[in-house]
């Protein structure tokens, strides 16, 4: 058995929490770029409020697609790993969906408005 350094970790046996990395955990971060496009009303409300350039309710409405687009990424870049593949397809089914119901209801949106 070889000596572990300070910045190893541990080793796990299976069935064990592991330590995650950032190469791992991609599926992760889609998944939070998910529940922050959910959420992006809140976030854009966390702004300084001020004579911005956008309007906070059209500022939300394009702020879902745009985290849904990059929650997309990550869980395309997720899917490489045979480990993580599983959870990586439900995240990026989630921001697809996202993505596609965003984009309806902007089109919708710009449908109705007169002008």
């Amino acid at each position: 058995m070889s000596a572990l350094g300070p910045d190893d970790p541990q080793p796990f046996d299976d069935g064990e929490y592991a330590v995650l990395r950032m190469p791992d955990a991609w599926h992760v971060v889609s998944l939070i770029f998910f529940v922050s496009s959910l959420g992006s009303r809140f976030l854009v409300a966390l702004l300084p409020p001020g004579r911005g350039i956008f309007y906070p309710p059209i500022l939300s409405a394009y702020s879902v697609p745009v985290l849904a687009a990059i929650g997309l990424l990550f869980g395309l870049m997720g899917l490489r790993r045979p480990e993580s593949r599983g959870v990586a397809r439900i995240a990026v089914f989630l921001n697809l969906i996202v993505l596609g119901l965003s984009a309806l209801a902007i089109s919708v949106f710009y449908y109705i408005m007169p002008g």
